[in-house]
């Protein structure tokens, strides 16, 4: 099996809910590559990730394929403990009664909560391994504090911790920063930076720029299901690119290597 490229798909057809947002999608993304996906709501962005953790599959039809780390077909399970994901659904198919410990634990077996696990199947490794991430998240304190008594970023961030439980090499992150306050969204934008430095590749929808940092080494435009442009971030956030993609007369500064779009009058 050959690990070279994370997705790669063929003249690929993807719907959600019997609409169809790709036609004939062709595209390719590299196993240590990092990331970003642009582009209105309703451009496509989500359904993408959602094809990548085979949450959703491509419409069958002739010449037509969709891999995921070389393959075709895939244990969903095993796929999943090699790909973590933080996302709005996710985050709100949490009772928020869930404690912080069982959120991240709930990742060893891509379960929301461990509600009947505790007791029979949760081993003395995952407990370690759970407390390893909470102190790297600074989450500690938050073991046995349930979600309705946290933060939005703290949340967040027991999300993030149940995304890094199987050590994935992938990160798929949709929208991780929405409901943040500017001072949370600093820090996990930082947390992030880390995790790339150790080792994983990031998957980063958004249409806030300001998220787009060094770590990210290719930016992807969509627009209703069509790639507008694809390539190094620098050669690809300009203002005519934008300007396609959101349909309006977009201005761009940059401050400090932070993109900084502004609607022009």
């Amino acid at each position: 099996m050959s690990l070279e490229n994370l997705f790669e798909a063929h003249q690929v057809d993807l719907y959600r809910d019997q609409y169809q947002v790709f036609k004939d999608l062709n595209l390719t993304i590299k196993k240590k590559e990092s990331v970003a996906i642009l582009g209105a709501n309703g451009s496509g962005k989500t359904t993408l990730l959602k094809a990548i953790n085979r949450e959703i599959y491509p419409a069958s039809k002739p010449n037509s394929w969709l891999k995921i780390y070389g393959k075709v077909n895939w244990d969903v399970w095993q796929l999943r403990s090699m790909i973590g994901n933080v996302s709005d659904d996710l985050h709100l198919a949490y009772n928020p009664q869930t404690i912080g410990m069982e959120v991240i634990l709930s990742g060893f077996y891509s379960s929301i909560g461990v509600h009947g696990l505790m007791q029979y199947k949760i081993t003395d490794h995952q407990l370690k391994k759970t407390q390893d991430i909470m102190r790297l998240l600074s989450l500690m304190d938050l073991m046995r504090k349930p979600l309705s008594k946290m933060s939005m970023g703290q949340q967040r961030r027991c999300l993030l911790g149940r995304a890094l439980v199987n050590n994935p090499q992938t990160l798929l992150l949709d929208e991780p920063t929405t409901g943040l306050d500017l001072a949370s969204t600093f820090k996990y934008l930082k947390l992030l930076s880390n995790l790339k430095k150790k080792g994983h590749n990031i998957i980063l929808v958004t249409h806030n720029l300001h998220e787009i940092s060094d770590d990210i080494d290719r930016v992807i435009l969509l627009n209703k299901g069509k790639i507008i442009a694809d390539g190094p971030k620098d050669e690809i956030i300009t203002e005519e690119n934008l300007s396609r993609t959101y349909e309006i007369d977009v201005g761009l500064s940059i401050i400090q290597g932070k993109y900084l779009p502004y609607a022009k009058t």
